[in-house]
């Protein structure tokens, strides 16, 4: 599945992927390759029913399956957990509420443990793409150093699919692409 995306993410409902797929396609150039990543959120604490600030604006996971609904869309489910609690049983939950139609898992953590993503990839029993955010507090415990995230993605080769610099980490920061360019370089 290696393609280009325009990706947004927060959708709460198919109504929403589908209109926002009519506005994609009426403005997509006609040779692009480019499809709509269509990005839904969960958590540690929503996948696990638990209190969380985020109840309200991400979607009730038994609802992801239909969001997930189109098949012109690259459907990804972003997983939330930078409290270090999920384990390999946690993200194969997690996919499961993906259904037939999830194409990809983001991985908003720090770090996760490589064996865990293998072992929840392959008990979930799905064909997904992994890709790993490497959010503000990642690349701090790199020392923002670019040879050093690399050194630590070593751990993820055959594993992780795509790799996203995200120092926002949700908070629409704006992208500081000076700060990110010797990452870019460095992990290409």
């Amino acid at each position: 599945m290696n393609f280009p995306y325009i990706g947004i993410t927060d959708f709460m409902t198919f109504e929403q992927v589908k209109r926002m797929l009519a506005v994609f396609k009426a403005h997509l150039p006609p040779q692009s390759k480019r499809k709509l990543h269509v990005g839904v959120m969960m958590s540690y604490k929503t996948l696990n029913d638990l209190e969380t600030k985020w109840s309200k604006v991400f979607p009730r996971k038994e609802d992801v399956c239909e969001i997930f609904g189109s098949k012109e869309t690259y459907n990804c489910l972003h997983y939330a957990d930078y409290g270090g609690n999920s384990d390999y049983l946690d993200l194969s939950y997690a996919i499961s509420f993906g259904g037939t139609g999830i194409h990809a898992l983001q991985l908003d953590m720090i770090w996760p443990d490589p064996d865990d993503i293998c072992n929840g990839i392959r008990d979930s029993r799905k064909q997904v793409e992994v890709i790993l955010q490497i959010g503000k507090k990642a690349l701090e415990e790199a020392d923002n150093d670019p040879e050093i995230v690399v050194q630590k993605l070593g751990d993820y080769v055959g594993i992780v699919n795509r790799i996203l610099l995200d120092r926002s980490m949700g908070k629409g920061v704006g992208m500081d692409a000076e700060f990110l360019l010797p990452f870019t370089r460095a992990i290409r």
